[in-house]
């Protein structure tokens, strides 16, 4: 039997930007996460990646469970703000947003950064 907990990062609050927090539905029990490394809000999250948002707009974050950190593991190719995320076997794909609306581009185990595929209209 496989337990899936939830990791909630980031506030609109300027003051709670750098929280985190895992969330464990099975007991509805809660614990608070070191910080951070940079406040988001905006931003999307898969996989323990926190990806994008206004003032971290070319960045992600990325938790490991084992060392119990956050480090910054990406750097995008385009501005990410209000985007959406999908996760996928081979990374995760960062779609449209504010700034780059007709762009995605997929981030990736390895920590690399690769161009997606273009969208046809603007979604943010």
């Amino acid at each position: 039997f496989f337990v899936s907990v939830v990791l909630i990062t980031g506030s609109y609050s300027s003051a709670d930007r750098r929280t985190a927090e895992i969330y464990n539905p099975l007991n509805n029990t809660s614990c608070s996460l070191p910080q951070l490394p940079e406040g988001r809000f905006g931003h999307t999250q898969d996989g323990g990646l926190a990806c994008g948002g206004p003032s971290s707009r070319t960045t992600c974050d990325k938790w490991s469970p084992s060392s119990g950190t956050w480090s910054m593991s990406h750097t995008l190719r385009q501005q990410r703000y209000a985007h959406v995320s999908w996760a996928t076997a081979s990374g995760v794909y960062l779609i449209g947003g504010n700034i780059s609306p007709k762009t995605s581009e997929k981030v990736k185990l390895d920590g690399s950064v690769e161009e997606g595929f273009s969208l046809k209209y603007n979604t943010k």
